[in-house]
């Protein structure tokens, strides 16, 4: 079980909409986050701002940062709460999507 701390750094690295954008980004397109350079292109941001939300959001326990050679592939920590976090944006989605009216 998260500590209360922890529970508020976590819920804290998504405050920030363009953490929560990468977060987002992240949870739709795994393979976005192969490397820092696919990560700006889907997400637009400038490299600073990206590699800045990046490293808040691995310091939390968010995100975790593989480097291969001179790769740098990122992906969500596999965990109860960030599984959580997803599912809540999925239903959040999906109660305010558009809804469809059917011709009577």
């Amino acid at each position: 079980m998260l500590s209360n701390e922890a529970l508020a750094r976590n819920l804290n690295a998504l405050a920030h909409p363009r953490r929560a954008m990468l977060f987002r980004l992240l949870i739709d397109d795994p393979a976005a986050g192969d490397s820092l350079q696919s990560l700006i292109a889907a997400s637009s941001l400038h490299p600073s701002f990206a590699i800045h939300r990046l490293r808040e959001m691995e310091r939390c326990g968010l995100l975790i940062r593989r480097r291969k050679g001179l790769n740098t592939r990122y992906r969500l920590a596999t965990g109860a709460f960030t599984a959580a976090l997803a599912t809540a944006l999925r239903l959040s989605e999906a109660a305010h999507a558009p809804r469809q009216v059917r011709a009577a």
